[in-house]
């Protein structure tokens, strides 16, 4: 006799996404240290504004400071620095805008 199960897909993908947010937020905080330390220091605002949060089951790489996009951009006479998005993509795919694009 035979016994076949099906698994609900989306339902194991959700639980699979909420058992890792500490795994995952041990890798953000790791990435947020490697862009701090590839962060140019002017101020320290960019730099020191870099870290990871936790908001329910999702994991961000973030800087408060408010100057943050432009310096992780570029702006037409500064080149982009792009510090978090280099870290976030040496720990995973990144999703987001690229500088020049």
């Amino acid at each position: 006799m035979t016994v076949r199960a099906r698994l609900n897909s989306g339902q194991v993908k959700k639980e699979i996404h909420a058992s890792s947010v500490e795994s995952r937020r041990e890798i953000a905080e790791q990435a947020a240290a490697d862009a701090r330390t590839a962060a140019p220091v002017l101020t320290g605002a960019y730099r020191d504004g870099i870290g990871a949060v936790a908001h329910g089951d999702e994991v961000l790489i973030v800087d408060d400071d408010p100057a943050a996009i432009p310096k992780e951009y570029g702006t037409s006479d500064t080149p982009a620095h792009a510090s978090l998005i280099t870290a976030a993509s040496r720990y995973g795919h990144y999703y987001g805008t690229r500088p020049g694009s």
